[in-house]
């Protein structure tokens, strides 16, 4: 162990100085999409299951388009074209019916009925393809766009909710489309919604995570995972007091300790001109803790864009959405910020940064007020990570409001980040089938709710690093959560010591379905596939190495290493073999004196 540790020290101080740190953006959104950017992105997933995700775009309210991945410019393509005569409100691509091929989930309204109950529906993937007649309609509507999780632990997604028919949330069965009460709760759900489906209690299984109404006051319920059993916590947790406008809740290992924290938005005022962003730490007695509320910049404030539900143009809950924009290990966020003197609208970075002032936890975020691609970007209304170029590399897709067209404007940055920087990017599949799948196909397009991921391993300091986080914990409210999870290593070029994966389990099973993989290589896609589900042992995963300046520099760095200590061997052969050379020169000499 002292030797690979020595040799990693090497290659790091190979690595530190070959290296060089810049950040800049680049609009690439011609190259992606040519004259096709407009539209509301509104989900991603690999469709046609070729390793590369594709995206589901609304446009004209009824109509969905699924842009595939090409490896020619322009690299997403409008392929699938999917018309009703109704509005759609969302889409969750998933794998309903367990025939390992991707579904899409739709829901709906009248049009010009703002307030109506949304209507479900689901059409059958075939053959990596949408038939508009092989679609399944829920006979059950909902007040609020509806949760998609694995409730049962069958690793096949449900749909969960209140309907028409219960005050209390439902859930449909995926597969078997039946419906089933869900949970005994006295609370009303909250509208909009912030639903989770993530572990909040460290045993890698998926609890869940509601938000809730009494007395027109926002409260937080836990339902915790015990034996596939869903059993609410003791403890209710309240909105913070100062808030007058509550955003939409997000979860991340913001200081990357290896265990979730909740993050939640909100503005002291209703027309949001005093925002903060706030953190829940367990073990801290669940009190919120301010991670950010300096909105000042330039004598100029901004704040958070308050959610308007009736209203005619697009608009959206106050969300952050959560990325490792710069692979340091702590995860960092996209805000729409708004000009409260004025009418400007932009997207900021939110960087997670060490705080030496901060007392309970020791970060905070702080916006990079100038990047000039992105604030560019005038009245924008949704920012996401996504990983364009399947890199690693998590880059930004924003979408604006144009004045002059009905639709949307795509914007798509690339982020040219360039450091002594390492991620692995993990995703984790239904495990329904492995080599036996039907059609031959890995099911790379399932879209599966409910993994949780966790990895240990040692910084360039020596000192013990973890990271986790839940794969697509949430799924309404525009939440453009990715079907993968970048984790980023920071300045660490050693191999993940313990990389762990941990997926729902049914309803009785004590055993926590987890499984652990060991020495994985930095900068690498890590796919599991969790096949058979009860026996965590015989699950497989697949590695491939994404090719990157940061791999080349790693090989360099081998490269030199092996060649200084072959260089060594060889100069310590070649004097062993002049003293060598000497002692039989010596021995023949002394050989023909005796003789003599």
């Amino acid at each position: 162990m002292g030797s690979v540790r020595g040799f990693r020290g090497v290659a790091l101080l190979w690595l530190a100085v070959a290296a060089r740190l810049s950040w800049a953006l680049q609009d690439v959104t011609s190259q992606l999409f040519g004259a096709e950017a407009f539209g509301s992105l509104a989900a991603f997933g690999d469709f046609n299951s070729d390793k590369q995700t594709d995206l589901f775009v609304l446009r004209g309210g009824n109509n969905l388009l699924i842009f595939l991945a090409d490896q020619k410019e322009p690299y997403f393509k409008p392929k699938v074209n999917l018309s009703l005569n109704v509005e759609i409100t969302s889409v969750v691509p998933g794998d309903y019916d367990g025939d390992s091929q991707m579904d899409v989930l739709l829901t709906t309204r009248p049009q010009n009925q703002s307030t109506a109950d949304l209507s479900v529906y689901i059409f059958w993937g075939n053959n990596q393809s949408l038939d508009p007649n092989r679609k399944k309609i829920l006979n059950r509507t909902f007040h609020d766009e509806p949760l998609i999780m694995d409730f049962n632990g069958d690793l096949i997604p449900d749909v969960f909710g209140v309907t028409n028919e219960s005050s209390k949330p439902q859930v449909l069965i995926g597969r078997e489309l039946s419906w089933h009460p869900a949970l005994d709760t006295q609370k009303k759900m909250y509208t909009p919604h912030s639903h989770a489906f993530i572990d909040l209690n460290y045993d890698f299984t998926a609890d869940l995570f509601l938000t809730t109404s009494d007395s027109g006051q926002i409260q937080f319920e836990t339902w915790l995972n015990q034996d596939g059993n869903f059993s609410k916590a003791s403890y209710i947790q309240q909105k913070p007091k100062d808030a007058v406008v509550v955003g939409q809740s997000v979860f991340a290992d913001f200081d990357g300790d290896g265990r979730t924290e909740h993050l939640l938005p909100a503005c002291l005022d209703a027309a949001c001109q005093k925002s903060v962003i706030y953190l829940s730490k367990s073990g801290l007695n669940q009190e919120w803790i301010p991670v950010f509320q300096n909105f000042t910049n330039a004598n100029t404030l901004w704040g958070f864009v308050p959610y308007v539900p009736a209203s005619p143009e697009f608009s959206v809950p106050i969300t952050l959405h959560i990325g490792d924009y710069n692979m340091d290990g702590y995860p960092d966020a996209l805000a729409i910020l708004k000009n409260t003197s004025g009418s400007n609208q932009q997207a900021f970075l939110l960087e997670n940064r060490e705080c030496s002032s901060c007392n309970r936890i020791h970060r905070e975020f702080k916006v990079f007020w100038e990047l000039s691609d992105l604030n560019q970007i005038k009245n924008a209304v949704v920012a996401t990570f996504f990983d364009i170029y399947e890199d690693g590399i998590l880059d930004i897709i924003v979408l604006s409001k144009d004045p002059a067209k009905k639709e949307l404007a795509i914007h798509t940055l690339k982020n040219n980040f360039e450091a002594d920087a390492y991620f692995v990017k993990v995703i984790v599949l239904s495990g329904l089938c492995s080599n036996d799948c039907p059609r031959k196909i890995t099911p790379f397009g399932v879209n599966q709710p409910g993994p949780y991921i966790m990895y240990t391993t040692v910084d360039a300091n020596g000192y013990l690093k973890n990271g986790s986080a839940g794969q697509l914990s949430q799924s309404a409210h525009w939440a453009l959560q990715l079907p993968y999870n970048v984790l980023g290593l920071g300045r660490s070029a050693n191999f993940l010591d313990h990389l762990y994966v941990g997926i729902p389990r049914p309803i009785g099973e004590r055993t926590v379905r987890k499984q652990e993989w060991t020495a994985i290589i930095p900068n690498s896609q890590l796919i599991v596939i969790p096949y058979p589900h009860d026996r965590p042992r015989s699950w497989s995963a697949k590695l491939y190495l994404t090719p990157s300046n940061i791999v080349l520099l790693t090989a360099i760095a081998l490269i030199g290493v092996c060649v200084f200590i072959l260089a060594i061997i060889g100069i310590l052969h070649w004097q062993e073999k002049k003293a060598d050379d000497r002692e039989k020169r010596q021995e023949a000499h002394r050989f023909h004196f005796d003789a003599m």
